[in-house]
C-alpha cells in the first residue's frame, strides 16, 4: 500500500485503492463459484420435498456427493460410475485426501429405497461418519 508523507515523516493518509481492488476480485470469484455449486448436481434428480429440510455449507473438498437417478444410474460429483466398487473407490479416494469427508446423498424422488441404502452403505464402509440426504422445500400450492 501506498502512503502519503507530510514531509516530517509522518504518514497523514494510506492509498487503500489496492486493497479495494483485491476485495472485488474475490467477491466475483466467490460470486462465480457460489452459482456453480448451485449447479452441481450432476444428473437432473427430482429430490423429495421435506419441510424440515436445513440448507447445508457446500465445499467441494470436503464432501462427496452421490446422485441416483429412477432407472439406477449413479453419479459421483456428477461423474456417472459403473458399479459399487467404483463408488467406494471414489469416496475412499476422496477420503484420503480429507479424512473429514462428509457425503450427500442427491436421490431422485422416483427412485428405489434400496439405491438410497446402498449408497449410505458405501460411505459408511469407506469410513465416511457425516451424510446427510439432499431435499427441497416444498413448493407452495397455486391456486
Amino acid at each position: 500500500m501506498a502512503a502519503a508523507s507530510d514531509g516530517d515523516g509522518g504518514l497523514t493518509a494510506i492509498n487503500i485503492t489496492p486493497m479495494v481492488d483485491i476485495m472485488l476480485v474475490l467477491l466475483v470469484i466467490f460470486m462465480v463459484t457460489t452459482s456453480t455449486l448451485s449447479q452441481l448436481d450432476g444428473l437432473d434428480v427430482n429430490r423429495p420435498d421435506a419441510a424440515t429440510g436445513a440448507p447445508i455449507e457446500a465445499a467441494i473438498d470436503r464432501e462427496i456427493l452421490l446422485t441416483c437417478r429412477p432407472d439406477g444410474t449413479v453419479a459421483v460429483d456428477g461423474a456417472a460410475v459403473a458399479d459399487d466398487a467404483a463408488i467406494r473407490a471414489a469416496i475412499e479416494a476422496k477420503r484420503a485426501r480429507n479424512p473429514e469427508l462428509s457425503g450427500i446423498i442427491a436421490c431422485d424422488e422416483d427412485a428405489s429405497v434400496r439405491a438410497l441404502v446402498r449408497l449410505l452403505d458405501l460411505l459408511r464402509a469407506a469410513g465416511v461418519q457425516r451424510y446427510a440426504i439432499a431435499t427441497e422445500s416444498p413448493q407452495a400450492p397455486q391456486g
